[in-house]
């Protein structure tokens, strides 16, 4: 194995070998499974339940600041993956498989409380 290979692998915890020669294949599934606007709402979600409920992780004001930053960057990540996913995917493919994920996506629908 090449040491540069090695170096990445060995940091790698959730992709198979398959998924480390094709990312663009996780990519896509991802967002066959989860649309853009669904993952904002999750990572709000998420945002927000380490800021304002009492016993979060996140008591000091810096513990909160790196919350926030890791959110703007784990979106802007998401909106990069999102981008090279539209690439690379046929418009007719993405047009079929968004009406069906409507039906089918696995983020609850729920009205945002704190935005």
């Amino acid at each position: 194995m090449k040491p540069e290979k090695l170096e990445i692998s060995s940091q790698l915890r959730r992709l198979s070998e398959e998924e480390q020669k094709d990312p663009q294949g996780v990519i896509t599934e991802f967002f066959m499974n989860y649309h853009l606007k669904d993952l904002r709402e999750v990572l709000w979600e998420w945002l927000c339940s380490g800021l304002c409920h009492d016993g979060s992780w996140f008591q000091d004001g810096l513990d909160r600041s790196n919350l926030i930053f890791l959110y703007e960057n784990l979106e802007k990540l998401a909106e990069a993956a999102y981008l090279l996913h539209r690439k690379s995917v046929p418009k007719s493919q993405t047009k079929r498989n968004s009406k069906i994920n409507n039906k089918n996506s696995h983020v609850s629908k729920r009205k945002k409380s704190i935005h």
